[in-house]
């Protein structure tokens, strides 16, 4: 077995634990890493040898032909749009020679390295899109760690579009106890999406951890060694972050600002018939990643009030974390649409979806939320609830499932069978970016379970192929 890492951002510390344990119980595994920047370079050298320790230059470079990419896994273009404000400013040639010049690399390495499975972290951008391209164009099974979302902990997926793997079953009577058990905990108590277990009582591991000084110096050295990865929005953000009272303030001022731009302040004023369309965090992966033609939500939401009903309202509702972030003239405009109203930022979703007669989202939890208390939804592109609901529903049949919704109601053994797939193939597992608060990722158990499972997910997916 050959495993391929796809090491972003701090997941590599993560992995750094989960190479070292697994080499006690299954040292004939070999492992290669992938590093989207050369934070963790001397690190996994020492761990892995130079030779299976490839850093991406991302500087990009001069191509005369686009005959290289022939093979590629997809749609190129597609998967650039996955990246967030990086590069995207640069000349479109730029940006094609960037992504050329880093799926020629990866496939090098990958070809040279010869991987069985390729183990991905989190696809924040296109390095995360060509990884997965690269090794699925040269066979290898490619294993993405996904949330479970409201259910907590983790499951693994094929693809980053969030699917199940192909072993879940609906039939698992231990999987099916569990999903009757939590849906009934959940209408009673709705839990949070991406809720995380408590670990603190565990061995914590080393982060690796440098000071401020020493991670400014070495991003300076790599912005002077390739100025052209500079990027003004890296810096801000990375200045802000650093100086948490400026950014505050910052935000402060934006959410005073955007917290007024509502028709709907309270529940008790909602319409008797609406759809609910909640406004999801953007730039971000969770959008970016599967359906990046949606990045501009507007054209979910003209595709909605095409569709629905005259005598239905859509209720659009800026996202919690964004009224802080995204512009308010968005959300301005919406006030000047034709049939949609906007909802304070600050009213409870689940209780717009409790009272919606559909919940439409793009890739966003709350159609999932809506499914688990038995209202109809409808996701607009791929990822965990589109499985559930059996789907995503393109453009073209929108009107059709509208009105198939509101004539058809969802039953519950429905949401039982479709959520005992997802408890058949759940791990109890905190997956992350090491150092959130508390740290429940870089805990001794959490990494063992992780490894753990991750052989067990391996196994089980040869076997079904092989079937």
């Amino acid at each position: 077995m050959r495993v391929i890492l796809h090491g972003f951002g701090s997941f590599p510390l993560f992995f750094y634990h989960v190479i070292e344990h697994s080499r006690r119980f299954n040292p004939n595994v070999e492992w290669a890493i992938v590093l989207t920047s050369d934070h963790h370079q001397l690190l996994f050298q020492k761990l892995l040898g130079e030779n299976n320790v490839l850093v991406l230059n991302q500087s990009g470079r001069a191509v005369s032909s686009l005959s290289e990419l022939t093979q590629y896994h997809g749609s190129i273009y597609k998967d650039l749009g996955a990246d967030k404000r990086t590069f995207k400013n640069q000349p479109a040639k730029a940006q094609i020679n960037r992504a050329v010049h880093m799926y020629a690399q990866l496939k090098r390495f990958s070809q040279i390295f010869k991987p069985t499975h390729a183990l991905v972290s989190q696809v924040e951008g296109f390095d995360g899109k060509v990884f997965i391209a690269v090794t699925k164009e040269l066979g290898a099974e490619v294993v993405v760690p996904s949330s479970c979302r409201n259910m907590g902990g983790i499951y693994f997926s094929t693809h980053d579009l969030e699917t199940l793997p192909n072993y879940a079953d609906a039939t698992d009577p231990l999987a099916r106890a569990a999903a009757e058990q939590f849906i009934a905990e959940f209408r009673n108590k709705p839990k949070a999406a991406r809720w995380l277990q408590d670990l603190a009582n565990e061995k914590q591991l080393s982060g690796f951890q440098q000071s401020l000084g020493q991670r400014a110096a070495a991003q300076l050295r790599r912005w002077f060694s390739a100025p052209s990865l500079f990027q003004w929005d890296d810096f801000r953000a990375s200045f802000l972050n650093n100086l948490p009272f400026f950014r505050d303030l910052i935000w402060t001022i934006r959410k005073e600002i955007n917290s007024r731009v509502y028709d709907l302040g309270t529940v008790e004023s909602l319409p008797a018939k609406f759809i609910y369309y909640p406004l999801q965090y953007s730039p971000e992966s969770s959008i970016n990643t599967p359906a990046p033609y949606f990045l501009d939500q507007s054209r979910a939401i003209d595709a909605i009030r095409f569709a629905m009903p005259s005598d239905y309202v859509l209720v659009v509702k800026e996202h919690p974390a964004c009224i802080l972030i995204r512009n308010g003239a968005f959300v301005r405009s919406l006030k000047k649409t034709a049939g949609v109203m906007v909802a304070q930022y600050q009213l409870p979703s689940i209780e717009l979806t409790k009272r919606a007669a559909i919940t439409i989202s793009v890739t966003g939890t709350a159609t999932l939320e809506a499914f688990l208390v038995g209202k109809r939804s409808i996701a607009l592109g791929p990822g965990l609830s589109a499985d559930l609901l059996g789907g995503f529903c393109s453009l073209g049949s929108l009107e059709n499932k509208i009105a198939e919704c509101l004539a058809t109601p969802l039953s519950d053994e429905h949401v039982i069978a479709q959520l005992s797939r997802l408890f058949s193939v759940r791990h109890e597992i905190s997956f992350g970016s090491p150092g959130m608060p508390h740290e429940p990722v870089l805990r001794e158990g959490n990494v063992i379970k992780f490894a753990r499972a991750f052989f067990d997910h391996c196994v089980k997916t040869d076997r079904v192929n092989k079937s």
